[in-house]
């Protein structure tokens, strides 16, 4: 199971909260720039949104992509999440709405975003030859 653990920085050995939802291991974790909320990126294929603000509730659970979650950003405003899986698929999802946004490329445009972590776009173009299909990059950041 993918347990995550909330510890505090003086004392590792504290657990104040775990998050089981999850069913597989987790590879990014992140709080928004907001930090009112926490997302998990999971090996099962979801991105689960906690509301820290309510004792690390579970508010919201994407479900689109086809493969395990390798990175996702969140942006400036923690309206949104862009997110990137093992299958290559970027997509979008608004976190205030708690939805999947087909058009997230679009509604975004324009956006800044509190990291640029996915390995796919316009953004990281260049980072590996065109021949290549990307498997040997683990991750971006973009400054």
């Amino acid at each position: 199971m993918g347990e995550v653990t909330i510890r505090t920085k003086d004392s590792l050995d504290t657990v104040l909260k775990s998050l089981k939802d999850q069913k597989e291991w987790s590879e990014v974790i992140k709080y928004s720039p907001c930090g009112k909320y926490l997302a998990v990126g999971s090996h099962d294929n979801f991105i689960y949104i906690y509301d820290v603000s309510q004792d690390y509730s579970i508010v919201a659970k994407f479900d689109k992509h086809n493969s395990f979650i390798t990175a996702f950003d969140w942006s400036a405003d923690s309206t949104y999440i862009r997110s990137i899986c093992g299958a290559y698929e970027k997509l979008y999802y608004n976190v205030s709405k708690k939805e999947f946004d087909n058009n997230g490329m679009q509604n975004t445009k324009g956006f800044l975003w509190a990291s640029n972590s996915i390995k796919k776009g316009w953004d990281v173009e260049g980072t590996r030859p065109l021949s290549e299909d990307g498997t040997h990059i683990n991750s971006v950041d973009v400054s």
